[in-house]
């Protein structure tokens, strides 16, 4: 017999254990008052107080830290997680300075979003920010040395202690995103095995009970249901992917000929949206690919464009030759996307979709990875056009 309450208990265990492996601090706000705010180890150390205790500037009792962002001082109502409580407010690399009454100071970038129950009612907040305090010293004594010596130094010399600056700091970003992509990815596997289960138990019984006579005049909302399932089960199978470190099994083969076999899938996907699908395949040599994986990419990629397009819209699949590389463009008709978030896509569980899981673009990135091949969006009110840059085979110009 399924244990649905030992299933819910083992969800809850992974859902606290993840912000306290978290390398990055995490605070979350227990209801939407945030009157209580529990934080993490590393969120603890940086206020210095216990693991998991409770510090919130909008309690009735609140610490003696002020805030500043850019200088302004941060009242309670503005602080990132009551902002995301209070106003369902969604922030991201919010800096802050932290400034306690001895004279120390720390600045943290924060991020934040509210948390809601299944009905989409707010009941708290969770932030998760990185302290950069020492990264922002080192920037001020690097900037101080900089006008110091800008008058002996020459152009080129300071062109290059910036690019090399620049290089140290995305280096860390990486390593610290990396750090996170990890954690989740050990955790992810489990996590998404037991949740799993009891859906394929839950869709089941929904398909029974559908088909009661009695039950007849709500085949409505049964469907509703289990496309709800459906959907969460696809997300599921997303994270599955992601915690995978599987083996690519490359070969020689022709992007055309992959791209033509899947043509009456994307057809059909178009069709029933209400939208044009267009194929324009060029003169190409073959790739060393994973079928399986470049399926997967261009399903995703094409996917997104559809649901970018209003109806009627149409969306452009290209194969070409560009710069010694061998090109796979999606191009869709949508309202196109805004500069900051185009830097953002590929980062895990970002998503400008209303129902977006954030793992489909990840996804691609991940897969372009293992492939050596490069993606490059182009975006503006006319629409949005994904170019992945293949590297051509040894040996072959680009062209059969």
């Amino acid at each position: 017999m399924f244990d649905l309450k030992g299933s819910l208990q083992q969800s809850d265990y992974f859902f606290w254990k993840l912000p306290e492996l978290m390398p990055c601090g995490c605070s979350i706000a227990t209801d939407f008052t945030c009157q209580k705010i529990i934080h993490n180890p590393v969120a603890a150390r940086f206020y210095g107080i216990e693991p998991w205790s409770s510090l919130s500037f909008s309690s009735s009792s609140p610490p003696e830290i002020k805030v500043y962002q850019d200088g302004r001082l941060v009242m309670p109502r503005e602080m990132p997680i009551q902002r995301s409580a209070w106003r369902g407010d969604e922030n991201n690399m919010l800096e802050l300075e932290f400034v306690w009454p001895d004279g120390v100071s720390k600045t943290s970038i924060w991020s934040t979003c509210p948390l809601r129950n299944e009905t989409g009612v707010i009941i708290g907040a969770i932030g998760i920010f990185e302290d950069v305090t020492e990264l922002i010293t080192n920037t001020r004594v690097l900037n101080a040395q900089q006008r110091h010596f800008l008058q002996e130094i020459v152009d080129e010399g300071t062109k290059k202690l910036k690019e090399e600056f620049e290089k140290r700091i995305l280096i860390e970003r990486e390593v610290a995103k990396d750090e996170r992509l990890n954690v989740i990815r050990q955790l992810s596997a489990g996590l998404a095995h037991e949740v799993r289960n009891p859906m394929t138990t839950i869709r089941g019984f929904l398909q029974l009970l559908q088909n009661k006579t009695e039950l007849l005049r709500y085949k409505s909302q049964f469907d509703l249901m289990i496309d709800e399932v459906d959907r969460a089960n696809s997300i599921i199978t997303d994270f599955l992917y992601l915690s995978r470190h599987k083996q690519a099994k490359f070969k020689p083969q022709n992007l055309n000929e992959l791209l033509i076999n899947i043509f009456p899938l994307l057809q059909a996907d178009a069709f029933n949206q209400g939208k044009k699908l267009l194929f324009e395949l060029g003169d190409i040599a073959n790739l060393d690919i994973d079928s399986n994986e470049i399926t997967q990419l261009v399903l995703n990629l094409t996917r997104n464009g559809l649901e970018a397009m209003p109806q009627d819209g149409c969306l452009r699949i290209k194969t070409f030759v560009d710069n010694q590389t061998i090109v796979l463009s999606v191009m869709d008709e949508g309202t196109g996307i805004i500069t900051e978030h185009i830097s953002k896509l590929g980062t895990l569980f970002f998503t400008t979709k209303e129902n977006g899981s954030g793992l489909g673009m990840p996804m691609c990135y991940d897969i372009a990875d293992r492939h050596r091949a490069r993606i490059e969006v182009e975006s503006s009110s006319a629409g949005t056009t994904v170019f992945v840059r293949f590297p051509l085979l040894k040996g072959t110009g680009g062209v059969v």
